[in-house]
């Protein structure tokens, strides 16, 4: 056995047994002291019943066997000049077995004479069967087994759960402990199992982050290089045309740059400057920038006049919006469709959409950084998938909320709720 909380263990099983043991002689030997007194008074009434028969020795030797049988006593009667002249033990024993220190009593006898009663106590005897040393052993025998289960049964989970922890370490990421117990090793267990997942996860999603990413910056760069290329071959007016070209890419180049800028500060706690929001202009703006960059798609907006005061970051809040109307563009070719109101001591925002929908298995996992419902169409609606993780994580600073509602097939409904200023 390697182990040390192991062999921790075993050595405590083992300690227990030797402080009960202790326990035991201590207890024992006071039970022993605690017989000295009770001999004493049994040994006066000794003295008396034996002074009635003294002259006759076949009682005396009656009453003798009678004593140490009943009290658990070797006897002993000595004359007045100190002779002994008769004795008795239990019966079963010897005159090797325990006893106590000898005591005596004087027996006053009939004629004034004083004889002697040399009296010793014996033990309690131990139950037919192991005798008591032999009991102490066979206990701490099977006291060391047990003590040797429990280790293995805690070191063996421990020394899988560290060769899983290891194993993960050196870049298995199919490692896991897979524990079933339900004591805390299993509790721990579980936690570590969970965490490879979290991690594995991550990983993956960085992965597909990089992949991404690349192809993203590889196609606005190539389409970049032939417009140049172009524009150096054609005639002014061609060339103008390749100029707009590029000017179209590095805004996209731009709009990948800020993705991922934004999902580097979205790993540090977001700082929201506090200032007062007209949500109505505020939506104004993201519905004409949406309009504007979008000619070809109808975007109808169901907007009140007036519309409660948020508090928090403008530019941040424009972000929430307009990924949110982009996102309903890239996944659907109908019309979209923005609207809002407000809700006792908030203000409600909607954007709908009749596109593809989102599977309910999926629909958990949306605000993932990275994470791409619909993964079969990355290349061509674009994007890194961090717009609704970020969306999220801008929505919780400000202290609102934010729920999807979907159906395969049928489109998608984003809602937005903050907190309003009270006036």
């Amino acid at each position: 056995m390697k182990s040390r909380v192991a062999l921790r263990i075993y050595f405590l099983g083992l300690l227990q047994f030797v402080v009960v043991f202790v326990a035991m002689e201590v207890t024992r030997s006071i039970e022993l002291r605690t017989m000295t007194p009770f001999g004493q008074k049994q040994g006066r009434f000794a003295a008396q019943n034996i002074a009635r028969v003294y002259d006759d020795r076949a009682a005396l030797d009656a009453e003798l066997a009678r004593i140490a049988n009943t009290l658990d006593f070797s006897v002993e009667v000595r004359d007045p000049a100190g002779k002994s002249i008769a004795r008795a033990q239990p019966t079963g024993l010897t005159p090797e077995s325990e006893r106590l220190p000898p005591a005596e009593v004087p027996i006053t006898l009939a004629d004034g004479r004083t004889a002697t009663l040399v009296y010793a106590i014996h033990p309690p005897r131990p139950r037919p069967g192991l005798s008591y040393k032999s009991l102490v052993f066979v206990v701490l025998f099977i006291a060391g087994i047990f003590s040797f289960v429990a280790a293995r049964t805690v070191t063996k989970p421990l020394a899988e759960l560290a060769e899983a922890t290891r194993a993960f370490g050196r870049g298995n990421l199919e490692a896991r402990a897979r524990m079933k117990r339900r004591d805390e090793i299993g509790e721990v267990a579980r936690a570590f199992d969970d965490t490879a997942d979290r991690v594995t996860a991550m990983l993956v999603a960085e992965r597909e982050l990089l992949g991404n990413i690349s192809h993203e910056l590889r196609t606005p760069l190539a389409r970049i290089r032939v417009a140049l290329d172009l524009a150096n071959e054609a005639d002014p007016a061609e060339a103008t045309q390749s100029l707009a070209d590029i000017a179209e890419d590095l805004a996209e180049l731009e709009r990948l740059v800020d993705d991922v800028l934004a999902a580097v500060r979205a790993q540090t706690p977001l700082g929201v400057r506090k200032e007062p929001i007209p949500l109505r202009g505020l939506l104004d703006k993201s519905i004409t920038k949406f309009r504007s960059m979008h000619t070809t798609r109808e975007l109808r907006a169901e907007l009140p006049e007036e519309l409660p005061v948020v508090e928090g970051d403008p530019i941040m809040m424009r972000r929430v919006f307009d990924n949110l109307l982009d996102n309903a563009r890239k996944y659907s070719s109908s019309a979209i469709e923005i609207a809002a109101h407000g809700e006792k001591e908030s203000v409600v925002v909607e954007v709908k959409d009749r596109g593809v929908g989102i599977a309910k298995e999926d629909l958990g996992r949306i605000f993932e950084p990275f994470f791409r419902a619909d993964r079969s169409r990355t290349r061509a609606t674009g994007g890194i998938g961090l717009g609704l993780a970020l969306v999220k994580r801008v929505v919780d600073a400000h202290g609102g909320t934010i729920e999807f509602s979907s159906e395969v097939g049928a489109g998608t409904t984003a809602r937005v709720s903050l907190p309003a200023v009270i006036r």
